[in-house]
């Protein structure tokens, strides 16, 4: 019975750590991701769109989350409650991975300190599937050594589930995992590698990867159809293609912000002392530890330095998943450490602890209580604070569109998710009135520039919810250039980001051009 609580205790403290990110959930407001996430769920919901969400290969963004809406939850709180939750679990199964190589108390350390890390702190509270995917790599990796322990079927049955969850969590990137046991069979002795390329043992390992060997060779087919069809490959494979070929390395200039730096991104949320620490803790593992230690810190670092030396573009997010083993491979590094101090063992253990946890706890504190407070690179604050596709300036929209005495009976973005944020703060009954201007009254797709400058002028006086910035770009790819000087728009109100951005969300109204006007692009009055 005591072995029984021990266990449960730490589990439990993790639990309860790991939902103090349910605090002021709401505190920044939805952003672009978000909203097309939100989309996908009510397209769901309204339409049966069940395979769109496999286009930007994020399904689990979307396939569960029609459940919580459907029990009548708010749609936002909703899905970023479910993405702690996640959080949490992997805060838990980081502890039970780090049990396999390290005491209770080491475990108990490296679980914590995932969870209060402000990598996955912040994007539980925006509702990112980087979250699932760092959960689902953890339970990867703990049925890599699992089944190494112990090669039986029911650990083949359990490697085989997680890497398809990981996969289903983020494609393509979830296919990273497949590199878990290949690195685990190289580092491990000889012995034991022997042991496991014998049969049975053989056959249950190669099993256990089939079913992901057969799902990369399923989306490779489809991607390859889909491509022959003038269509993109759907799976996430045009993100991976802009981030991993370079064809995104022009967003960082187009947003005025420097090109992500592996080293910026750590500290900005790390804080340097933490970074320094963690980087000794990765040495002492490395030598100190055994091949389990090196392990671990392949697999974290190895997709770390790709995304971070390797690709033109990338977000500071893509980083979790390669955390947890990192943490763990440090902690137990700087436990080998201290057993070498002797006598000092304890005050360097509770010191790095020590500032870890300041470190962390007051950054992830900030990100709950004061998020424009806390610290952030240059690419996350233009995404989440001060860029057009931030959340700020929907909440007073919302209060504009509600006190207006003359609101028309349809409000549209041209893109995917503005109406989708601006929902967010308006009564339910305003779900009919603000939809994208892509969608047509019955709810089906307008392919045409002109029937979607049909459908605008159906409904006109109508306005139109955008970045001010981003207008006359989303105006050319909705209607067509040679069909603007059909449009006659007016500004109504402007709302401010935070800071000193120059962003502003900004409402048009909407109405048919004279046909005399013969300027191709629309008139806007301030």
């Amino acid at each position: 019975m005591n072995t029984y609580r021990k266990g449960l205790l730490p589990i439990a403290v993790l639990l309860l750590l790991g939902a103090i990110p349910f605090e002021h959930l709401m505190a920044l407001p939805m952003f672009e991701d978000e909203g097309s996430q939100l989309r996908l769920i009510w397209r769901l919901i309204a339409k049966g769109e069940w395979l769109q969400p496999l286009v930007d290969g994020k399904p689990l963004e979307a396939w569960p989350m029609v459940l919580v809406v459907r029990l009548g939850f708010p749609p936002l709180m909703a899905i970023r409650a479910v993405h702690v939750l996640a959080g949490m679990i992997a805060a838990v199964l980081t502890y039970r991975l780090a049990l396999e190589l390290s005491d209770r108390g080491s475990a108990f350390v490296s679980g914590a300190l995932l969870g209060i890390c402000p990598f996955l702190v912040y994007l539980q509270r925006l509702a990112l599937s980087d979250v699932f995917l760092c959960a689902a790599g953890v339970w990867v990796l703990l049925s890599v050594m699992r089944f190494i322990r112990s090669p039986t079927g029911s650990h083949a049955i359990e490697l085989a589930c997680g890497l398809v969850l990981a996969a289903f969590c983020k494609f393509p990137v979830g296919f990273v995992f497949l590199i878990a046991m290949p690195l685990a069979l190289l580092l491990m002795p000889p012995h034991l590698r022997r042991s496991l390329l014998r049969p049975p043992v053989l056959t249950k390992l190669l099993a256990a990867h089939a079913p992901l060997a057969l799902l990369i060779v399923v989306v490779i087919a489809v991607a390859v159809v889909r491509l022959r069809r003038g269509q993109s490959p759907g799976f996430g494979l045009q993100d991976l293609m802009g981030v991993g070929m370079g064809q995104y390395h022009a967003i960082a200039a187009v947003i005025g912000v420097p090109r992500s730096n592996l080293v910026d991104e750590l500290t900005a949320q790390l804080s340097w002392p933490v970074t320094v620490i963690g980087l000794i803790g990765l040495a002492a593992g490395a030598l100190l530890g055994d091949w389990r230690q090196r392990w671990l810190i392949v697999v974290g670092a190895a997709p770390m330095l790709g995304i971070g030396l390797l690709a033109e573009f990338w977000f500071p997010r893509y980083l979790l998943f390669t955390l947890p083993p990192l943490i763990i491979a440090a902690v137990s590094g700087w436990r080998s450490l201290s057993l070498r101090v002797r006598r000092f063992r304890q005050p360097v253990e509770f010191g790095v602890l020590a500032l870890c946890a300041g470190f962390k706890g007051h950054q992830s504190a900030l990100i709950i209580f004061d998020p424009v407070a806390a610290r952030w690179s240059a690419l996350d604050r233009f995404q989440y604070f001060e860029g057009w596709g931030s959340g700020y300036g929907y909440p007073e929209a919302a209060k504009f569109v509600l006190a207006a005495p003359d609101a028309p009976p349809m409000i549209y973005s041209l893109d995917g998710h503005s109406a989708y944020q601006l929902r967010t703060y308006l009564p339910a009954e305003w779900a009919r009135r603000v939809t994208p201007i892509f969608y047509g009254q019955d709810g089906n797709v307008l392919r045409s520039e002109e029937t979607r400058l049909a459908n605008l002028f159906s409904r006109a006086p109508a306005w139109i919810i955008v970045p001010e910035q981003l207008l006359q770009g989303y105006l050319d790819s909705s209607f067509g250039r040679m069909n603007l000087s059909q449009i006659k728009l007016r500004q109504l109100a402007k709302f401010d980001k935070p800071a000193e951005s120059h962003a502003k969300l900004a409402i048009y109204e909407a109405t048919r051009a004279i046909p005399e006007v013969s300027d191709p692009s629309p008139a806007v009055r301030n």
